[in-house]
């Protein structure tokens, strides 16, 4: 085809109405935005009121904080390690019983080195 032939296949009236449709949904959208807008209130609620703040929590209510937690630190990973390592019955009726980890691990990979007290 040729250059004129093609230019004279785009209609003018095609383009101008679909320029308008755009224009029109654009301006519609935006008065759509507009008009939520205004109903908003300050809160950014639609007419409902502001919740109120609840009421101050008492002093009590609130979590204390030590002003030195390392001994408490220290005591707790203590008591956690020795779990970890201690030998002991959790349900003695059922035979459960608490193992270190080493051993646990030795036990799981068959190596059965370590004696059993």
């Amino acid at each position: 085809m040729s250059r004129a032939r093609q230019a004279r296949n785009v209609s003018l009236r095609a383009v101008a109405l679909g320029a308008a449709a755009l224009a029109v949904a654009v301006a519609l959208a935006a008065t759509v935005g507009w008009l939520c807008a205004r109903q908003l209130n300050a809160s950014g609620s639609l007419g409902m009121p502001v919740p109120s703040a609840p009421a101050a929590a008492s002093p009590a209510a609130l979590p204390l904080s030590e002003s030195a937690p390392q001994p408490e630190r220290a005591r707790y990973e203590t008591e956690k390690l020795a779990a970890l390592n201690g030998w002991g019955w959790i349900d003695k009726h059922a035979g459960i019983a608490r193992i270190p980890v080493s051993r646990a691990m030795a036990l799981m990979a068959g190596d059965r080195t370590e004696a059993a007290p």
